[in-house]
């Protein structure tokens, strides 16, 4: 079997739970959801009301893993 080589570029380390939904095509409520039930990995908050921004480095990871 040869060596297989896949190139993969992550357009930003975080990213705003809106430009996610955007970026993947999933509804913005539904990625909400997948937040709350961890199905989407996200970056600690400082704050109890801060910005919810999806760590795209640590969902690649999570892809490779379970593929």
């Amino acid at each position: 079997m040869e060596n297989i080589t896949i190139n993969l570029n992550v357009l930003a380390p975080y990213l705003s739970l809106r430009e996610y939904a955007r970026v993947t095509g999933i509804p913005f409520e539904t990625c909400r959801a997948m937040v709350k039930d961890r199905r989407i990995i996200i970056r600690p908050k400082e704050l109890a009301g801060g910005k919810v921004e999806v760590n795209m480095v640590a969902m690649l990871k999570d892809a490779i893993a379970n593929s």
